[in-house]
């Protein structure tokens, strides 16, 4: 994992407004590149205060070996790239210069062009032995998203770095008018610092031990992670199937033994209230329930069955199953640990596409409780999104219903965003069980299965070959921003078995109740409902309200609007302005809304303007 300095440079109020604002989501986003940010450091776009900051930074003994500057460059050509940094690359290839073995050898940085990131403006990327550096263009000129912009720039980047670390394996281009010959140095001479050393070659060999520590200290966290800890989390786990599949008693009769020893089971722990396995994978776990539980924490979430810290944790109960395993809807977590345990095997359901030929080979899901063993058939293969920003939320972590055509309606919504049309009947009577865990198609997306309890006397068999893609699955918002296309029409089950568009409903159609989806469109979807259908509440209607901030163009805020949770927001009155600097002048072009849903405010938010630059 890399160590970053994130950089946001003040070239453009309205863009440094922006990045401060996303600092957060952009900590995510480098996450999922493998990046953690140590730093977050504004700087004015001044030669000298970037040469100061870099060469400071370097020096330090825990240095980044990344360096990532946002906003920085305002001009299609190179030229503002060579007014920041030519400064600091000359002060280094100065000292490279040093350090040469030969006076005749000529040592330069090679800039590597990441090319057209948006309207013509182009980022620049280098490197010096293992620091690396890459310098963007100002979002609003690239017409792009932030987080977009920075997502291309990555990905462009270290593309380049691997291509040319053989031609360039420290990012130096040495150009000398003969072979240059070299003493032979025994390794480890090679490495520490000796009497006789310049202060650079000194300073070279202290660099390169720091890196081998360093990739001592990261190698140690790798085996840790992917070797250590696998094994530890599959011993304990081994070890309590060991007990739970234990030899059933010859006086009883084998049919009629549950599969799991509840008995020694609930001696270990009495939180474990079921067992849930998928033939064939690698899931195969003791299912736990904590009491204590609510939308502050969930206890077993980086805990194990024997209440250890752990940060594989548990599958478990979501606290909104609030009749636990007797819930109407089971909802059920664990986490994608990329080794492949826990809820891992999830995923190979398929990612936007979906893998129709995995889902054929593990239609059914085992999931047995002290009360009975039981098999589940799948009826929905779902992608979505835990995020407002993304669109409409749909809360599938809904383990209540206020009446049969709320529940019915709620499954209608899980099968219109399944990737499969799955040939399993459900209807007002069944129970549910849903499987979730991270997913990375998108930030804070999920991958959820979810199945229906085999009814009595039915065949727990599925004709899996009726089974075929969904043509047109209902994904959040930002998938159709991202991909185009076009949204399904929000249909109501009611509305949709009317029109003759469900084939998978076998109930007996007069449903009664409001079909509005409480978990979805509560104030709070984190909070259970709290009246049932027919009564009258007696907690006070939780009302909440967003502040809306439109900013100026030097970042203060130009216009506020409170607006009731799921209302609109209103459109600006007045239109930004940005002063004028030495090379541009800038007229308003839009309100950066990019992953906002303005026709239903669900949080807080500043809403920054983006504006056209236009040359003196």
């Amino acid at each position: 994992m890399y160590n970053c300095e994130l950089f946001s440079v003040k070239k453009n109020k309205g863009d440094f407004q922006s990045a401060r604002e996303m600092e957060e989501r952009l900590d995510v986003l480098l996450c999922e590149y493998n990046i953690n940010v140590k730093y977050h450091t504004d700087i004015n776009p001044h030669p000298e205060k970037i040469n100061d900051a870099l060469t400071t930074s370097l020096m330090l003994s825990n240095a980044p070996d990344l360096y990532i500057f946002l906003n920085a460059l305002d001009t299609s050509d190179s030229s503002s790239f060579k007014e920041l940094f030519y400064e600091f690359i000359s002060s280094q290839e100065s000292e490279l210069q040093k350090s040469a073995d030969r006076k005749d050898e000529v040592r330069k940085i090679k800039i590597f062009s990441m090319g057209d990131l948006g309207q013509g403006y182009r980022g620049y990327c280098f490197k010096i032995y293992e620091k690396r550096f890459i310098v963007l263009p100002c979002a609003s000129l690239t017409d792009k998203n932030l987080l977009d912009l920075v997502g291309e720039s990555l990905t462009k980047a270290f593309g380049i770095f691997e291509e040319k670390k053989e031609e360039y394996p420290d990012g130096i281009d040495c150009v000398s008018d003969a072979a240059v010959v070299k003493k032979k140095e025994g390794f480890f001479r090679s490495l520490i610092p000796h009497k006789g050393d310049s202060k650079n070659v000194k300073a070279r060999k202290v660099i390169v031990l720091v890196a081998i520590v360093a990739f001592v200290v990261a190698l140690g966290y790798v085996i840790n992670f992917f070797i250590l800890e696998p094994a530890r989390s599959n011993s304990i786990n081994s070890e309590l199937r060991e007990i739970a599949y234990g030899t059933p008693d010859s006086s009883t009769e084998k049919e009629k033994h549950p599969e799991q020893d509840w008995e020694a089971l609930k001696k270990i722990n009495k939180e474990i209230v079921g067992w849930i396995k998928i033939k064939d994978t690698h899931i195969d776990y003791p299912v736990l329930e904590h009491k204590g539980d609510d939308q502050n924490g969930q206890y077993y979430l980086y805990r194990n069955y024997k209440k250890e810290d752990d940060s594989y944790g548990s599958v478990f109960v979501d606290y909104r199953s609030t009749k636990s395993v007797k819930s109407r809807n089971v909802i059920l977590h664990g986490h994608n640990i990329q080794t492949g345990v826990f809820f891992h095997d999830l995923v190979k359901y398929g990612d936007l596409e979906g893998d129709l030929d995995f889902y054929r080979k593990h239609p059914i899901i085992t999931f047995n409780t002290p009360e009975e063993d039981a098999k589940w058939k799948i009826i929905s293969v779902i992608k979505t999104s835990t995020l407002y920003e993304h669109g409409y939320f749909f809360n599938y972590m809904q383990g209540a219903f206020t009446s049969d055509a709320e529940f019915m309606n709620f499954v209608y919504n899980l099968r219109v965003r399944s990737l499969f049309d799955i040939p399993v009947m459900v209807n007002e009577d069944d129970q549910i069980l849903t499987l979730s865990t991270c997913s990375y198609e998108f930030t804070g997306f999920r991958t959820v299965i979810v199945a229906r309890k085999v009814r009595k006397g039915e065949d727990e068999n599925v004709d899996v070959q009726l089974a075929k893609k969904n043509p047109s699955p209902l994904f959040p918002d930002v998938y159709y921003q991202r991909y185009g296309g076009t949204r399904p029409d929000d249909l109501t089950f009611k509305t949709a078995n009317e029109q003759g568009l469900v084939s998978w409903y076998d109930g007996k159609g007069d449903l009664k109740g409001d079909e509005m989806l409480t978990g979805t469109v509560a104030a709070n979807p984190t909070e259970a409902p709290t009246a049932k259908n027919g009564e009258k509440s007696t907690v006070p209607e939780n009302v909440t309200y967003y502040t809306v901030n439109y900013l100026d163009g030097d970042g203060s805020i130009m216009e506020s609007y409170t607006v009731k949770e799921g209302d609109a927001a209103p459109a600006a009155k007045g239109t930004p302005t940005m002063a004028e600097d030495a090379n541009y002048t800038y007229t308003f072009k839009e309100w950066n809304t990019v992953g906002i849903d303005m026709k239903h405010v669900k949080y807080s938010m500043n809403i920054a303007p983006n504006f056209t630059s236009h040359p003196k």
